[in-house]
């Protein structure tokens, strides 16, 4: 049966790694940087572009196990909130690419199978309401690809139409 709630998890999958309604979306958009590009922290904000992935990927595990479903080991320290790579090689930013992805597919099989009457219900980890989770759930990904093309990194700053 269709949520209310399906419009907002189309649009976090196209956020993510869809046609985006904002600009390019996140993943396209790390997909576009090499490894060393990724890991430099080269950038107006002094932190990478791979730590931010780190970090989305990281917050959506965390929406998974707090629903119950199944999530992807972290091979990360629970803190930082932005990792730095274990491995800023070309292999290690093939993984945590994946593990992004695996990230994301996790929070949003949970996310759908949540029912409507758990919305008011708090996340046990943030300690807000899930709709309210939700809601900046939906601008998360968008956010953090905009910082990313933000952050001055080379290939970024190339203009691309697409």
């Amino acid at each position: 049966m269709p949520s209310l709630l399906d419009p907002f998890f189309d649009a976090m999958d196209a956020e993510f790694d869809g046609k985006s309604w904002n600009a390019r979306a996140l993943m396209p958009t790390l997909d576009s940087l090499s490894a060393s590009e990724a890991a430099s922290e080269a950038t107006w904000e002094g932190y990478s572009a791979w730590s931010v992935a780190l970090h989305v990927a990281k917050c959506k595990r965390i929406v998974a196990i707090d629903l119950g479903g199944p999530a992807p080991d972290w091979p990360y320290a629970e803190e930082p909130w932005f990792p730095a790579p274990a491995d800023p090689s070309d292999a290690g930013w093939a993984r945590d690419r994946a593990l992004a992805r695996s990230c994301h597919d996790a929070c949003m099989k949970a996310l759908r199978s949540m029912p409507e009457s758990r919305l008011k219900e708090t996340m046990p980890s943030w300690k807000a309401p899930w709709d309210k989770v939700i809601a900046w759930l939906v601008t998360h990904d968008s956010f953090h690809g905009a910082q990313l093309r933000s952050m001055g990194l080379p290939s970024l700053k190339e203009k691309k139409h697409e």
